[in-house]
């Protein structure tokens, strides 16, 4: 029987993947804490030894149906379409999960769920798969899955219950990864890039930076009740890819039921205007 075995929100803003020189440039001089906090992250994945990496991915929007990447393997050159300058040319090559794929498509459609396994591996890939990958895998296998922009809060919440009933049928040890931001709105292109740097201070608004604060609270406290509960309200603060990758990943924890406590592996940053931030869920407790 499968489990559950690890899961955290990850940052993946994509400055993280330029050269350290060209980083502190682009910051002022500082750079992002994220970096420090993916090798604290992977020293914690260590310890609970997962097989499996489910990468929840802010960037790949469905549409009708909620679909998972479960094709056997991955391997090529990924370029940005939106930061070609960021992110060119990074090369890849993992294991997928095409078992784990087929067992949560089977779980999902059982309930009800509308699921899509897309077992090509033709399909394009985003950068915070890609991101993720390159900072933390060792050589798990990754099953990434969209995220589906019809989709509403109980949506994503039964997703992550059949999540959770795949693993269940399968034997591998599941992270649960979900590669996203906070509130996701943007500077204004004439002012964009003297909102780089990672000072909070530089996120779009004092309200979106408060919303923020107020649901990296209720994770250090396993409040996960608290944040579904806020959810319509933090709408507003445009959390990144409707804040699928969190609902997904809670739902396979128990939804509101849910009490895992959250630990910070970064600190609260700014990025184009941006939250981030990482955080590890105990599940052990």
């Amino acid at each position: 029987m499968g489990k559950i075995v690890a899961a955290a929100v990850v940052s993946h803003q994509p400055g993280i993947m330029l050269p350290s020189s060209m980083r502190l440039d682009l910051y002022g001089g500082k750079d992002t804490s994220l970096i420090a906090g993916f090798a604290e992250m992977r020293r914690a994945l260590d310890r609970v030894a997962p097989d499996t990496f489910i990468i929840f991915d802010t960037h790949w929007f469905t549409t009708i149906s909620h679909i998972l990447a479960g094709a056997p393997h991955y391997k090529g050159l990924y370029t940005s379409e939106e930061l070609p300058e960021f992110l060119s040319d990074v090369p890849y090559d993992y294991s997928g999960a095409p078992e784990l794929a087929a067992a949560i498509a089977k779980a999902g459609t059982t309930a009800g769920i509308r699921v899509v396994n897309y077992d090509k591996a033709n399909i394009p890939l985003h950068y915070p798969t890609i991101n993720l990958v390159h900072y933390l895998r060792k050589n798990e296998k990754i099953l990434s899955i969209g995220t589906c922009q019809a989709a509403q809060c109980h949506n994503f919440l039964d997703m992550g219950r059949a999540i959770a009933e795949g693993v269940a049928r399968t034997d591998c040890r599941a992270a649960l990864l979900a590669a996203g931001g906070l509130s996701h709105s943007f500077e204004p292109m004439d002012t964009i890039l003297a909102h780089m740097a990672p000072d909070p201070a530089l996120v779009v608004s004092a309200d979106a930076r408060s919303m923020d604060e107020k649901v990296i609270e209720c994770w250090k406290r396993g409040d996960h009740a608290g944040v579904i509960a806020l959810y319509p309200e933090y709408r507003a603060h445009n959390p990144e890819g409707f804040f699928a990758h969190y609902l997904m990943t809670v739902g396979a924890l128990g939804g509101a039921g849910c009490k895992a406590v959250g630990t910070q592996m970064s600190e609260y940053e700014n990025a184009a205007g941006t939250g981030q931030v990482h955080v590890w869920f105990d599940l052990a407790a």
